[in-house]
């Protein structure tokens, strides 16, 4: 049986005869829609148009839908209020909202008009549209109509697409399965038997129990949690004592998910800014009630852990084994975090070592190996712990060790890091190791339930959460074995690929294949596709530039993050098309194009390479730097490509993540989506002046987004134990994607180079230098505002727009012209040092 398609299903019972109803406001649309679970995707299939429509005509001002698709529009949620009205007159279960699920990918037959790229004629905010939530399709029947049988034979169900979900006939919650035409959870015989509960029937005694044991409560307050006095307890009536409240950002197990992003009030302003909605707060399993981490220093001479809401506890183990067996049992410390999909694992127990800690488990406090930054596999403390029967893995003992014991078949871990080894970063988290044991387990405790919980650098960490949101496997049936096993999740990256040879870096096999010699690889020959380092020649800066009295400099916030979202990547092979391929943007992968003909104003860099100097012959470019030649005007010809036919917008839910993430840290600093621009410049000159927790918080985000990029190409560590041509650990890894990182910096250079255009042509505003993503202007005065706005007063569309969303820009700083001149005479890019006057030139 085929997936019904809730559309369709939708359409079939509305009457498009007789008189037209009329269109309520735009609040009204938002909610009549939301309430009946429909997105902006399935409203835009439903009439005929593309869901940026759909938004334009729920936004304020809206846009009126007219004709033929505006009485379909009517019609549609007419009928939305009527079944509301009689559902909720029942019962009022289908009219709850229900939660929000990640982006789905498209389906192999979706319209094809659901795949163009973005276009730039929206009235809103092309940084900060609307976001996309995915609920159920259609309103839950009534309880009273539920018939279903009490067990399901293997096989007897279909799965929606990959990322959609509706609610269940049984207990309202969201379930991919659909069986015999209603969402419902899927109960075999042999989940009963490993007594797994049927979703929606009521708990046991003892099920009561545990679901009756201490949750940590939100409060709308800071997102780092203020300490809650709390004396030293024994670790058994600490474990069942209620916890303290904490707020609503760090509750745990709250995870800021993907939810639609409408105006809070109407504005008449044309660049009204837009106020994210709070995420639903999911309650904590009882068995991570004590939260995803704990935090071990000394107290008066004793071992206690400090907790993310603040309580402590007494630690009684005196060697890491017991340690280990102390932070996985249940009845001493529920310690760790749920799984963050539900094909994922849990998270494991986080324990962090500070000085005192260390000492106290007879560890050194300084590593003696600086270059592997291991302990010596025979040291006392490690030969006790294996042992015991404890291993570690392959990484062995260093600043983040893993600890585990297999125990039934499973794999049971405990995720150390050790402070004074260097786990903590100092380019990252500044002095964040050296905090008090209760600040610092606050403030990773905050960033594990906003994110997920630290196992290792932030790149690490961020390549984690990129796993976990879209894990490469899933538990399924199988009819032959008549047991569960491991099957692979379509858009996913779930197998091993190699590179394409100009997508490899020079190290690679790949590359070593065809240029034996070391460094031999020809520049045409590779994809070079990074973030732009540019300065105008000081012989094309004109003579009304050089009469400005400034500079100033704009950044764009989380460049490269923002260039994530609904960005189309590769999830399959490369595929070689070797002579002379039709361009389409809809594929992601490596071009091999002659973009040396396409004139650009040489005010401006070149948007097709990473220096800004127009290329001087063919050369390989990623899909998104082609398909902007193309809305250049250039007429674009491919030799020769590799693409991949097998791709999905894989990152979306790792940018949801993370800017949920970032946007809900700079709230509580004062720096708000609903801010105008004077209280914006005013709100990013003084965020750093607040709660030094959350300023270290933020900066954490940003740098696990850059840093988790990074890490799809990690290249060997040179120098040390590597050979030309030899592969390296990385290259083992599902995420080590090279071609990945290259769509996402030619899609953030492409990005702002659009901006910088749009900005040329309508207010004949040029750069003076480029850094990446800070762009520096002449202007007169030190503010950015008037930079912003074109000859009409108006900001510029498809221009550079202040705000904190990713995307968006902020004030890098200002300096006087003088000073910008006497730099620029001798090449320096201004751009990377205009927020430190002191640089000045050598005479």
């Amino acid at each position: 049986m085929g997936v019904i398609d809730p559309v369709a299903a939708v359409l079939d019972r509305i009457s498009f005869d007789g008189p037209v109803p009329p269109l309520p406001d735009p609040a009204e649309r938002v909610r009549l829609r939301e309430a009946f679970g429909w997105t902006v995707t399935q409203m835009g299939r439903a009439n005929g148009v593309r869901r940026e429509t759909v938004w334009t005509w729920e936004s304020d001002p809206p846009r009126t839908p007219r004709g033929e698709k505006g009485q379909r529009y009517a019609r549609i949620l007419a009928y939305f209020a009527a079944e509301l009205a009689r559902v909720g007159a029942d019962d009022g279960f289908a009219t709850s909202e229900p939660e929000p699920a990640d982006e789905p990918e498209s389906a192999p037959d979706a319209p094809a008009a659901e795949a163009t790229p973005l276009e730039f004629d929206f009235d809103f905010d092309i940084e900060d549209p609307p976001e996309l939530s995915w609920p159920d399709t259609d309103p839950a029947p009534a309880r009273s109509e539920m018939a279903v049988p009490e067990f399901d034979e293997p096989g007897s169900w279909t799965d929606l697409p990959e990322g959609d979900t509706r609610l269940c006939i049984r207990c309202g919650r969201p379930t991919s399965s659909v069986v015999d035409g209603r969402p419902r959870h899927v109960y075999l015989q042999a989940m009963a038997a490993m007594g797994m509960p049927r979703c929606g029937t009521p708990p046991t005694t003892t099920q009561a129990e545990s679901a009756s044991a201490p949750r940590a409560e939100a409060a709308p307050t800071s997102t780092v949690a203020a300490p809650a006095p709390a004396a030293p307890a024994p670790a058994a009536s600490a474990a069942t004592a209620p916890a303290p409240a904490l707020p609503a950002a760090v509750a745990p197990a709250a995870r800021p998910s993907a939810v639609s992003r409408r105006p809070v009030t109407a504005s008449p302003t044309r660049g009204a800014k837009r106020v994210a909605r709070k995420p639903a707060v999911k309650p904590v399993p009882a068995e991570y009630a004590d939260g995803p981490l704990a935090v071990l220093g000394i107290t008066d001479g004793t071992l206690t852990a400090h907790l993310a809401d603040g309580r402590t506890v007494p630690c009684p183990a005196k060697s890491l084994q017991a340690l280990a067996a102390w932070a996985l049992d249940k009845r001493k410390i529920r310690l760790g975090a749920a799984r963050v999909h539900d094909n994922g694992f849990d998270q494991d127990p986080l324990i962090i070592l500070t000085e005192g800690a260390v000492a106290h488990f007879g560890l050194p406090i300084s590593l003696a190996d600086q270059e592997n930054l291991r302990l010596p596999a025979d040291h006392k403390v490690l030969k006790s712990l294996t042992k015991a029967g404890w291993e570690l893995t392959k990484a062995g003992f260093g600043p983040w060790p893993r600890i585990f014991k297999r125990l039934d078949g499973r794999r049971h871990c405990v995720q150390l890091f050790l402070t004074p080894w260097g786990a903590l970063e100092d380019r990252v988290w500044g002095p964040a190791g050296e905090l008090p044991a209760g600040d610092l387990a606050r403030m990773l405790g905050t960033y594990a339930r906003l994110l997920i919980t630290p196992r290792g650098t932030v790149a690490v960490t961020g390549e984690e959460l990129m796993t976990s949101l879209r894990p490469p496997t899933k538990a399924e049936w199988s009819q032959d074995e008549g047991r569960y096993v491991s099957a692979k999740v379509p858009h996913t990256l779930h197998t091993l690929v190699d590179p394409a040879p100009p997508e490899a870096p020079d190290e690679h096999p790949v590359v070593a294949a065809d240029y034996p010699v070391e460094g031999s690889r020809p520049a045409s020959e590779a994809l070079d596709e990074e973030a732009c380092i540019w300065v105008r020649p000081a012989g094309l800066i004109t003579a009304a530039e050089r009469a400005c009295s400034h500079v100033v400099a704009l950044d764009v916030q989380v460049a490269f993050l923002a260039a994530c979202r609904r960005l189309h990547v590769g999830t399959g092979p490369a595929v070689h098309y070797p002579r002379n391929p039709d361009f389409d943007p809809a594929l992601p992968g490596s071009w091999y194009v002659d973009l040396s003909h396409v004139e650009t104003d040489p005010r401006l860099p070149s948007p097709f390479t990473s220096s800004g100097e127009r290329p001087d012959g063919p050369g390989w470019y990623a899909t998104p730097t082609i398909a902007y030649a193309v809305e250049l005007g250039a007429d674009v010809r491919p030799m020769e490509a590799w693409v991949r036919e097998t791709h999905s917008p894989y990152l979306q839910p790792w940018y949801d993540t993370l800017r949920e993430a970032y946007l809900s840290v700079m709230a509580d600093l004062g720096v708000t989506q609903d801010l105008d621009d004077e209280a914006f410049l005013t709100a990013m000159a003084s965020y750093k002046d607040g709660d030094p927790l959350l300023v270290t918080l933020a900066g954490a985000i940003k740098a696990t987004a850059k840093a988790g990029i990074g890490k799809l190409r990690q290249r060997p560590n040179m120098g040390v134990d590597h050979v030309f041509g030899d592969p390296w650990p990385a290259l083992k890894r599902l995420t080590w994607r090279p071609d990945i990182r290259a769509m996402i910096l030619s899609k953030a250079r492409t990005n702002m180079h659009r901006k910088m255009h749009n900005l040329a042509t309508v207010a004949g505003r040029y750069p003076l230098a480029v850094n990446n993503d800070c762009v520096v202007y002449a202007t007169d005065g030190p503010s950015p505002l008037p930079l912003l706005l074109g000859p009409d007063g108006e900001p510029v569309r498809g221009g550079f727009r202040l705000g904190v969303n990713p995307g968006s820009v902020k004030h890098q700083g200002s300096q006087t012209m003088e000073w910008a001149l006497d730099l620029l005479a001798d090449g320096v890019n201004i751009a990377n040092e205009i927020k430190d006057a002191s640089l000045v030139r050598v005479a």
